[in-house]
Order: C-alpha cells, then sequence, then structure tokens
C-alpha cells in the first residue's frame, strides 16, 4: 500500500489491517523516511489526533499486521533496493495505490513525478513476476469534460477524453496527473490483463466515530473553521431565487470511514477485469452548505446570516484576517477566489454513480448497506473535532471527547 499517512489512507490502512487479522496476513505500507523509525512515524502520527480507543486499536493492529519499508513512489523501482523490490514482486497479493501530491495549485509538470511516475512505477511491481491486482484512488476531477458533461462509469477514460488541455484552472494540474494515471492503467489492463480498480472520490469528510480525525487543510473543515471562529455566513451560499428565496440545492461528499470501507471492500474482491466506481454522494436530497449553517445553529453556534452576499464577503473576509494566526493560517481565507459568487445550485452532482451504489448495496457496505446522507451529527462532529485539535475554542466548563 501506498500513501497510507495521507488522510484517506490512514482509514484504507486501518480498514485493510483489521481484515488482515482475520487471516493473519501482512500488510506492507510504502514511506519516506531516513530510516524505516522514521518512516513508520509518518504511519503512526495521523492516529493520534487525541482518540485513545484509535491509538490504541491501531497500534494492537499494526504491531502484528504491518510492515513498514522505506521508499519513494516517484523513485525508480519505488526507491527500494533490487532485493526488497524482487521480494515484493513475487509475494505481494493485491496492490492499494493511494498515494499523491495532493495539491489544487501547483501546475501538471510538478505533479508529474509522485503522481503519473508513481503510477506507472505502481504498474511495473504489479506486472513482474505476476500480476497483482491494482485498487487505484483517483478523483472525480477527471469525470469533467470541457462540455460540461461528465465520464461515466463504465467509459473508457481514453476515448472520452484522449487528451487534456493544460491552463490555470483550480486544480488543473491535479485533474491532469489522475487523469493521466487512469490512463495508464487502463494501458496496462489492455496490454496485460491487469486487474484493476479504480475510485473516483470526491470531498472525503470527517470519519463518523474517531475524535479529531478531519482533514485540517481541505476545504470544507476550512469553511467550518472560518464559519464558527468568524460567526458570519451568507443567507445562502447559493444564487438565490427570482423572489430571492433559497434554492434547493446539494452538497457531494462522504464520511471517511465509508468511503475506506468501500474502496477495501470492493477493491478486495477484484480479481480479473477492469472496474471503475465513481465515489460519490449523488442524492437529490437538499442537503447543502446552507444546511450546514443551519444545522450549526441549531447546535448552538453563534452564527450571524448576512442577507447580501456581497457585504458578507467582504466582512468574512475581514473577520478572518482578524483571526489568531492558527485559526487564519487553517481559515479558507487562501481558497476564497472559491466563494467569489454565490454558486449555482444543483438538485445533485450530475455525475454518474450507479455502478458503485450498486456496488454498494450487493455488498452490504456501510450501516445502512446503502451510500449515506451527510447528517447533522457529522456536521456538529467537525465542530468537536476542531475543538479537540486547538483550532476552536471549547464552551467554558465542557469536555471535549
Amino acid at each position: 500500500m501506498t500513501g497510507a499517512n495521507g488522510y484517506l489512507g490512514r482509514f484504507l490502512c486501518l480498514d485493510w489491517l483489521e481484515r488482515l487479522a482475520e487471516t493473519g496476513g501482512t500488510l506492507i505500507c510504502l514511506a519516506r523516511g531516513a530510516d524505516p523509525v522514521a518512516a513508520r512515524h509518518r504511519i503512526d502520527a495521523p492516529m493520534d489526533s487525541g482518540d485513545a480507543e484509535l491509538s490504541t486499536h491501531f497500534r494492537a493492529l499494526a504491531d502484528k499486521h504491518l510492515k513498514v519499508l522505506v521508499g519513494d513512489v516517484g523513485a525508480a523501482n519505488l526507491g527500494v533496493s533490487a532485493p526488497t523490490w524482487n521480494r515484493l514482486a513475487q509475494s505481494v497479493g493485491l496492490i492499494v495505490h493511494s498515494a499523491a501530491m495532493v495539491n489544487h495549485v501547483l501546475p501538471y509538470s510538478q505533479l508529474f513525478g509522485p503522481n503519473v511516475v508513481g503510477t506507472a512505477e505502481i504498474i511495473k511491481l504489479a506486472i513482474t513476476k505476476r500480476l497483482k491486482p491494482v485498487n487505484y484512488v483517483s478523483t472525480v476531477a477527471v469525470t469533467e469534460l470541457p462540455d460540461g458533461s461528465f465520464i461515466g462509469e463504465d467509459v473508457d477514460v481514453r476515448a472520452a477524453s484522449p487528451s487534456r488541455r493544460l491552463d490555470e484552472s483550480y486544480a488543473s494540474g491535479y485533474a491532469t496527473s489522475k487523469w493521466a494515471g487512469e490512463v495508464l492503467l487502463r494501458e496496462a489492463h489492455d496490454l496485460c490483463e491487469l486487474p484493476v480498480a479504480a475510485f473516483r472520490s470526491d470531498m472525503i469528510l470527517a470519519h463518523s466515530r474517531y475524535w479529531g480525525q478531519v482533514n485540517v487543510t481541505d476545504m470544507f473543515t476550512r469553511l467550518v473553521l472560518s464559519l464558527v471562529a468568524t460567526g458570519i455566513a451568507p443567507r445562502s451560499f447559493y444564487q438565490l431565487d427570482a423572489d430571492g428565496n433559497r434554492q434547493r440545492a446539494h452538497y457531494d461528499g462522504l464520511p471517511a470511514d465509508f468511503t475506506a470501507e468501500a474502496i477495501t471492500t470492493l477493491g478486495g474482491r477484484i480479481t480479473d477485469g477492469y472496474r471503475t466506481y465513481n465515489v460519490l454522494n449523488t442524492y437529490d436530497d437538499d442537503i447543502s452548505l446552507d444546511t450546514f449553517v443551519d444545522w450549526l445553529i441549531a447546535s448552538g453556534q453563534q452564527i450571524e446570516r448576512i442577507d447580501d452576499y456581497g457585504e458578507w464577503l467582504t466582512r468574512f473576509e475581514a473577520a478572518m484576517k482578524a483571526l489568531p494566526e492558527d485559526q487564519r493560517k487553517n481559515s479558507v481565507l487562501p481558497l476564497m477566489s472559491a466563494y467569489a459568487r454565490p454558486g449555482r445550485p444543483t438538485t445533485g452532482t450530475g455525475m454518474s454513480a450507479e455502478n458503485f451504489r450498486a456496488a454498494v448495496q450487493s455488498a452490504g457496505i456501510g450501516s445502512d448497506k446503502d451510500v449515506p446522507h451527510l447528517t447533522e451529527a457529522l456536521i456538529n462532529k467537525y465542530v468537536t473535532d476542531l475543538q479537540q485539535l486547538g483550532l476552536l475554542e471549547s464552551p467554558a466548563g465542557a469536555h471535549v471527547a
């Protein structure tokens, strides 16, 4: 497995450790580091968010079923020695490739090494000595086409998007690097019959159970922190209707634990073929950014709604600049271009995820054996998680779990 120190990667790692504990198997994780101790620390550290249950559970599993190798995804032979490479090529039964440089600002040229060359090195390992199925963590950004349509799950990405335009639009370089990874895997499947399961995720939200487990640097967490810390929100994040009323809208995202369970369950079953899953919440359920603010206010957060979007934007930016340094650097301030104007309300994602949902239902994944709706409890957990991490103040006398 690659990328076990990343946000989704840590939960993929935990899920695989739980599964391998039942069979006596071993999870081999590749991580950068000066030595094996440093590499192991990179994987252990994300589990230490203040949740003792998580930390204890992970270490008990890892001590028996985790092996960490020092390496580099973007280096030749993944940066490991020839004997280690040969041993991996012979003994590994499945490869989970979740490592990537996730940066929505850098151009494709700077992401080519870790994201494209790294995938090529994974393919090389996967076809050496014997075929090893590959689980590839992609992004939903791959699906968007210039005409505004989206690539379906059953469509060959090479036919639907034979080339990509390099520009300076938001996350263009990252999306193109993940598209290139999918193209390479498609080629490997056609040429070598390499079994592949590609998973295109959108926003991966907080873990619904373990405390402190949020992706502090992602756009959504930054927004929640900023709304609560400044105490102001727009009447609506979306364009109002002709009468000035809020419109029905949808926010796509899935809890990290559900996403990890879906990927390990579906990916672990692949033995042949090429399958692509758009890992999305596509419900037309009117659960949107506006709904999240409603829930935060209902939970007791002091957030003032401002009717005029432009006025809110000006006050919001000024309030974030006045925050203490730690809050300010973790606020949505660097990403305010995404909120420069009200969004266009959508009643779903517009992208196909029927195969993913059908597979989830068939495999009985999740507490409801279905793709979950987002809940008030999950959004309110963000506040508690940020309090636990010291990024929001806890109420006087309150105890953070």
